[in-house]
């Protein structure tokens, strides 16, 4: 996902909150639904919200000319991704870029829909709740916080593949990539459909407990695969061929997986005896 962030230094939380709240590009379901999360807030109206804001600045510890009162961050998907997208997916990471970015802050989330693609609006307190320390986030912190969510996204997610982007890595981790590649993630800061194909890989065979479960997860995330030998050797993204081995999923790799399957049948049926044993017991007691 792509993450922005807008500082204010006046406390127009108000304006911020009616235009997320009630503009026309807010994002319900079918059923009129929508949502917006407050985090150590209370109360159900922008005017409650806007008051508590307001009241915690109080704590502010280093009061400045130019401090930061708050700011307004975006989360955003591609909008290739847009059929993979719910507002349950969308309120899920929400929440947890909220609980990666600092749990001591007050936020506000509200999901919008405009140009064919979703986004996550926040008003984000600029300092933390009733401590008064600044919210600010470092350059470096603001890189970890990216990569974080972007791997929440992956592991739990992997489905939402365009919406992979290049958070501030260097081109020694790139070991795989060609190039041409790396110059295009350079230029637009988006992924290349190979790191992207790798992303999906490695979360897939993380969850997967079979060759069988892998393709298939594999499938659901919009890679096809194709055959060679008598074998699957690749998975195919926007017509491009990615050989697996090429990739670091060999034969041997993919095997491990069997054999976590096939262990796992073992300690299925070591449980079965076990149990069936233990009733033969107690019914033997009985008599």
């Amino acid at each position: 996902m792509i993450i922005k962030i807008k500082s204010h230094k006046k406390p127009s939380f108000l304006k911020l909150l009616d235009y997320m709240v009630n503009d026309k590009d807010r994002l319900f379901d079918k059923e009129g639904k929508s949502f917006a999360i407050t985090y150590n807030l209370k109360g159900d109206s922008i005017e409650e919200w806007d008051k508590q804001f307001r009241a915690n600045e109080e704590y502010r510890q280093h009061k400045r000319v130019n401090s930061v009162i708050l700011t307004h961050e975006i989360l955003s998907w591609h909008r290739d991704d847009a059929k993979d997208i719910s507002l349950g997916k969308l309120e899920d990471m929400a929440r947890a870029y909220i609980q990666k970015r600092n749990p001591n802050g007050m936020y506000v989330a509200v999901p919008h829909f405009d140009k064919e693609h979703y986004h996550v609006h926040i008003c984000t307190s600029g300092i933390e709740y009733r401590t008064g320390k600044t919210m600010r986030l470092a350059k470096k912190d603001l890189q970890e916080l990216k990569q974080k969510i972007q791997q929440y996204q992956l592991d739990k997610y992997p489905e939402l593949s365009k919406s992979i982007v290049n958070h501030g890595k260097q081109k020694k981790e790139y070991a795989l990539l060609f190039e041409n590649e790396y110059q295009y993630q350079q230029r637009t800061g988006r992924a290349t459909d190979k790191e992207q194909v790798i992303g999906m890989l490695k979360t897939c065979y993380k969850k997967a407990n079979s060759k069988e479960d892998f393709f298939g997860m594999l499938k659901d995330c919009g890679l096809s695969t194709y055959v060679r030998g008598g074998r699957i050797s690749g998975v195919v993204l926007n017509e491009r061929k990615f050989r697996l081995r090429t990739l670091g999923f060999t034969e041997e790799r993919l095997q491990e997986l069997e054999k976590t399957l096939n262990q796992s049948k073992e300690l299925s049926e070591l449980r079965k005896k076990t149990n069936e044993k233990t009733k033969e017991k107690i019914i033997s007691r009985r008599r």
